[in-house]
């Protein structure tokens, strides 16, 4: 009996903390995403937070807008909307599957490359970098290595994702360390 009620303390007890990392998350989604703009606007970029969202997919080898629209967590119908506006700026393009001729995968045009690579991927002024550069340096990386065991059990391509964007962060801190 005490053995059951433990349990239901400790089920409960983690269903409390899911619900607070939700809510921790979603305030670092929404300060980012200000911070995204901010930065976009500020590098003079022309594109929108959701615009550079496809881009980076892009960039990291998905083509296909329906991995798009479940990785971003938007609509399928309104990345339709944004994909037509990043191939009319000529960032992004359409191609005809030879195999699928449903499927149209889409493509980072060599301009859309550009843009991404033309400013850095992280404002030094952003919310998210002055609130983690306020935390000693063994807390940030152990936040890090703490968040990549929550999410290490996530399946599909999210962890594709992450992978890339880890992989990434490892070649450019190697280029800084070369420089």
């Amino acid at each position: 009996m005490r053995t059951d009620r433990n349990k239901t303390d400790a089920h409960s007890e983690t269903i409390e903390m899911a619900e607070q990392i939700r809510a921790l998350c979603s305030v670092v989604t929404k300060l980012a995403r200000a911070d995204l703009d901010s930065h976009l606007k500020q590098h003079d970029s022309g594109i929108s937070a959701i615009e550079h969202g496809v881009l980076r997919h892009l960039s990291h080898g998905v083509t296909s807008m329906a991995e798009i629209s479940r990785m971003m967590g938007v609509a399928p119908s309104t990345l339709v909307y944004v994909v037509d506006g990043l191939t009319g700026k000529k960032l992004v393009k359409r191609v005809k599957d030879p195999k699928d001729r449903r499927r149209e995968p889409l493509l980072l045009e060599k301009k859309g490359a550009a843009l991404l690579a033309r400013f850095p991927k992280m404002d030094a002024g952003s919310a998210l970098v002055r609130s983690l550069e306020s935390m000693p340096g063994s807390r940030r990386r152990e936040l890090v290595a703490l968040l990549n065991e929550l999410v290490k059990e996530f399946a599909g391509s999210d962890r594709m994702y992450l992978n890339a964007e880890s992989a990434e962060a490892v070649r450019t801190k190697r280029k800084e360390a070369k420089s």
